[in-house]
């Protein structure tokens, strides 16, 4: 299972928007609507650091490394131990997680996926605008918008942002099973220290293995009334644009 790295969601579909010039503060958005969907897209820094750690590990015994293996073996125990506690982790079974259109959760040994509910971990995200997404100027704003907001950290304000102008979008969330995935790199731990890094290799790509995609879907209800103010275009604030800081 390939394994994605964004180091923080963001629109995966490129569109060409108009700049938006001064506008209005953005509504509050209503607290129990906030609530609902305050964690969509968001993952575990903690777990993303420990599949990155995996790779690396798996990168350093291929080359005959062992030290450096060792030492992102250990960071991999680390990070899952601190991720145990973060708020991110919720629990569901792996039949009831839904993979994006196309993509079949791979289970092991060829089973069925389990109806026993554990505990899975969010280790990585993008953000996909729906299949009914039609382009518009007023849309292309929109989106452009959400995109600097995401990239400046406000990430609730961004799924607002989205709602209130009736996009739909949907998260597309890599999440591990959290306690076979610590006992997986904490026996990758044991065989390292015991020399046994093939043993450890293949062990450490079963963790990997375990990795599954759970979609989360958000649809835009804008409020009655509401009408999106857009500005003229500005080839220099383009979507692929960085958001710029703010002090």
């Amino acid at each position: 299972m390939h394994f994605r790295s964004f180091a923080a969601a963001a629109l995966s579909l490129a569109v060409a928007a108009p700049a938006l010039a001064a506008q209005p503060a953005s509504k509050a958005a209503d607290p129990a609507q906030q609530a609902a969907y305050k964690d969509f897209g968001k993952f575990s820094v903690d777990g993303h650091e420990a599949f990155a750690d995996i790779r690396l590990a798996r990168l350093a015994i291929f080359n005959g490394n062992t030290k450096n293996a060792k030492d992102e073996i250990n960071a991999a125990v680390a990070a899952l131990s601190r991720a145990r506690t973060d708020d991110l982790v919720y629990i569901n079974a792996e039949a009831d997680l839904k993979p994006p259109a196309g993509i079949s959760q791979a289970a092991t040994n060829n089973t069925r996926p389990s109806t026993t509910a554990v505990k899975w971990l969010p280790i990585d995200s993008a953000m996909t605008l729906g299949e009914d997404y039609v382009a518009t100027p007023a849309k292309a704003a929109t989106v452009a918008k959400a995109n600097a907001q995401l990239k400046a950290g406000d990430h609730a304000r961004a799924i607002d942002t989205l709602k209130l102008a009736a996009i739909n979008v949907s998260f597309d969330v890599e999440v591990a099973p959290l306690n076979k995935s610590i006992a997986g790199v904490e026996k990758a731990e044991t065989l390292a220290t015991a020399n046994q890094y093939f043993q450890a290799n293949q062990t450490l790509k079963d963790v990997q293995d375990g990795i599954r995609f759970h979609v989360q879907e958000m649809t835009g209800v804008p409020p009655s009334g509401h009408t999106n103010k857009v500005a003229s275009a500005d080839p220099a604030d383009q979507i692929s644009k960085p958001a710029p800081k703010t002090n």
